[in-house]
C-alpha cells in the first residue's frame, strides 16, 4: 500500500508536537489529581472508625461523623474519575471487547463516547448550576452539626471537568488509532 503524501497527513509535525503536549498535560493533571485525591481515603477511614468506636464501645455516637464521611467519600468518588479513566480501569464488557483488534476497540470506544460526552456534559452543566447555587447561599446541611455542603457540591463540576478532559484525550487517541490502525504513541 502506498504511503500518503506528506501534505495529506492528518497532523503536521508541529501539530503532532502540540497534540502530544496537550495530551501529556491532561494526563499529568489527571494523574496528579488522582494521586492527591487518593489520600482522602485515610481521613474517611479515620472518621468511620472513630464513629464505630464512639457508638459501639463508648455508647456515644457523634452528630458529625456520618455526614463528614459521606462528604469525604463523595469528593473522593467525584474527583477520582479522570484518574481511573487515565489508568483504563473503568468497567468494560471484556468478554466481548477483549476479542476485538486495536482498531475495532478504538471504533467501539468512539461510538460509545457519545454517551460518555453526553453524561459528562450534563454533569458539568447541571453540576455547575447546583454548585453555584449552593455556594452563593453558603448552603449547610439540615442536621444539628450544620456542616457546609457547598465545598462538596463544588466537586461535582470540578470532577466532571477533569473527567471530560481525560475523556477528550482518550477520544483523540482512539480517533488516531481508528484512522491509522496503530496504537496512538502519544
Amino acid at each position: 500500500m502506498l504511503n500518503a503524501p506528506p501534505s495529506l497527513n492528518l497532523i503536521n509535525k508541529h501539530g503532532k508536537k502540540t497534540m502530544k503536549r496537550v495530551l501529556a498535560v491532561i494526563d499529568a493533571v489527571s494523574g496528579w489529581s488522582g494521586k492527591i485525591v487518593s489520600w482522602l481515603i485515610y481521613p474517611g477511614i479515620v472518621v468511620v472508625v472513630y464513629e464505630i468506636v464512639a457508638r459501639h464501645v463508648f455508647n456515644a455516637p457523634t452528630i458529625w461523623a456520618h455526614g463528614t464521611s459521606q462528604r469525604i467519600f463523595a469528593a473522593y468518588y467525584l474527583l477520582a474519575g479522570a484518574y481511573v479513566l487515565l489508568l483504563k480501569v473503568h468497567i468494560n464488557m471484556d468478554l466481548v471487547y477483549k476479542r476485538f483488534g486495536i482498531r475495532t476497540k478504538a471504533i467501539v470506544d468512539l461510538i460509545t463516547s457519545v454517551f460518555f460526552f453526553a453524561f459528562c456534559g450534563v454533569l458539568l452543566w447541571y453540576g455547575a448550576d447546583f454548585a453555584w447555587t449552593s455556594l452563593i447561599r453558603l448552603e449547610r446541611c439540615h442536621t444539628p452539626f450544620h456542616a457546609p455542603l457547598y465545598p462538596v457540591k463544588l466537586m461535582v463540576p470540578l470532577g466532571a471537568f477533569l473527567l471530560l478532559a481525560q475523556g477528550l484525550a482518550k477520544f483523540i487517541r482512539d480517533l488516531i488509532t481508528a484512522i491509522t490502525g496503530r496504537q496512538c504513541e502519544y
